[in-house]
């Protein structure tokens, strides 16, 4: 630090002119290069602001992405993962972790809580929560307007191949989805509602996650007879109520860096630690562009619950942005560079290559020669059930030694 000091001396005073203080601070791409070289160092912890987080993760809303994030800090940190004791699943949902004795044994911990959770599950309460995680741990999850999150699921799932063979295109199923789910489609792993299991569909499934009690409000129900039922009105209210006052911060899908922006600051983390590269994203076959409003409106008819969850975290999320008391366009700038740079040394710049997965393409970047040497690099873009398996090595290792 400079300090530049002007000053007037007389025999009976001495008179003070402002002073100039210059200070060597950083600029935004000397932090780029500096959080660069912190996420080479991924398998280095400084040991500061370890935190236990429990992921609300919700189907096609970038929660793929966010557990990616969270997957890199708690390797980074020597953290436990929540992971199904079986090989052959990556998410315990529509169970929740306390479901988990009789229907998805965890991979034991050796503690006797877990630091992270970053599978799919069941939300219930953070009083239920707290008897396999511990005690102020850090609850957030990500919602997305279900008007998109159905045709997010219709393309990543391949809906459109499964229904063409029945002469059913997305209009038509837009007009009945739960009847064409239970007829044509069976993925129980991703659809299956926690009160009904033979029911598989999309129905309200961001609130089913979030912890909605489906058995008071049954599968099926829409806005119309949610509006002419008080009872129903009541449950969700009170749903919504706790959603808000037990998790602490929610991502909007559709701001997804402002909200990763928010993120980095409020939990303490690294931009390094918030870079990211779109995971599990399905090639784009439709898009919410191409509904009609009366096509949109049948929808929201049919997830009315989850349209006025979105509403809610939307509000709850435009909210806090307009009393944060630091630029957001500044973070938001970092993190999109700092991801770019990350992304141009660890993949072959602009070539996608595609994959087909369990159910549809999806996309993936080449790693670069140099980004191929560098696990670091592989962590970063890494699809899910990659992530798990590696999850469930390093847990069962730790368990053994215990």
């Amino acid at each position: 630090m400079i300090i530049f000091a002007i000053v007037y001396l007389s025999k009976n005073k001495i008179e003070e002119f402002p002073v100039t203080i210059a200070v060597n601070r950083k600029t935004p791409n000397e932090i780029i290069e500096s959080e660069f070289e912190s996420f080479l160092e991924c398998e280095k912890s400084t040991g500061e602001n370890i935190q236990n987080f429990y992921l609300v993760k919700t189907y096609k809303a970038a929660s793929s992405t966010l557990s990616n994030v969270l997957y890199r800090y708690g390797l980074k940190h020597g953290l436990s993962f929540v992971e199904p004791n079986s090989l052959k699943t990556n998410q315990i949902f529509p169970y929740s972790h306390l479901d988990t004795v009789s229907k998805y044994p965890l991979i034991p911990s050796c503690g006797k809580t877990y630091n992270l959770s970053t599978i799919h599950s069941r939300y219930e309460g953070k009083e239920l929560l707290e008897k396999t995680m511990p005690k102020g741990t850090r609850i957030f999850g990500s919602v997305r307007n279900p008007i998109s999150q159905l045709i997010s699921f219709f393309n990543y799932m391949d809906v459109a191949a499964i229904l063409k063979r029945k002469g059913i295109n997305i209009n038509k199923f837009i007009k009945d989805p739960l009847m064409y789910s239970r007829k044509y489609l069976w993925f129980p792993k991703y659809f299956k509602l926690s009160d009904s299991p033979t029911e598989f569909s999309m129905w309200n499934q961001q609130s089913q996650v979030f912890g909605l009690y489906d058995y008071k409000i049954p599968a099926g129900v829409g806005r119309k007879q949610i509006l002419e039922n008080v009872i129903y009105q009541q449950e969700i209210d009170k749903f919504l109520e706790r959603v808000d006052r037990e998790v602490e911060f929610v991502f909007i899908a559709e701001h997804f860096i402002e909200s990763m922006a928010i993120f980095r600051k409020m939990f303490q983390l690294d931009y390094s630690d918030v870079a990211h590269f779109q995971i599990n994203s399905a090639v784009k076959n439709n898009s919410k562009d191409e509904l009609t409003e009366q096509q949109q409106d049948l929808i929201i008819e049919w997830s009315y619950i989850d349209w006025l969850l979105y509403q809610r975290m939307l509000d709850k999320f435009e909210k806090l942005k307009s009393n944060l008391n630091y630029d957001l366009n500044y973070e938001v700038d970092i993190i999109e560079r700092t991801s770019a740079r990350i992304l141009d040394f660890c993949t072959t710049p602009n070539h996608y290559k595609i994959v087909q997965g369990e159910f549809c393409p999806i996309k993936l970047l080449d790693l670069s020669k140099e980004g191929q040497k560098n696990v670091c690099c592989k962590r970063i873009t890494q699809q899910e059930w990659e992530i798990n398996r590696i999850l469930k090595e390093l847990m069962k290792e730790s368990s053994a030694h215990c």
